[in-house]
């Protein structure tokens, strides 16, 4: 049984309505390749657990989600 939290949480950087210049720029990184060093920051619940796995199943597609 997974957490409502899980299954409501956006699963593609398409999906996600906040930030949107951040939004751009990791679709940016994540289609070139060039993924440098990332240094990701804020308050608790600003997003970055759900903007980091976007952006992991970005880059290695929908299997991402099984490596730990």
């Amino acid at each position: 049984m997974a957490l409502w939290v899980e299954k409501h949480r956006p699963a593609t950087l398409d999906k996600l309505s906040f930030h949107n210049g951040l939004t751009d720029h990791l679709k940016q990184l994540a289609s070139s390749g060039d993924i440098p060093h990332l240094l990701v920051y804020g308050p608790s619940g600003a997003g970055k657990r759900t903007r980091i796995a976007a952006v992991l199943r970005e880059i290695f597609g929908p299997g991402a989600d099984k490596l730990k």
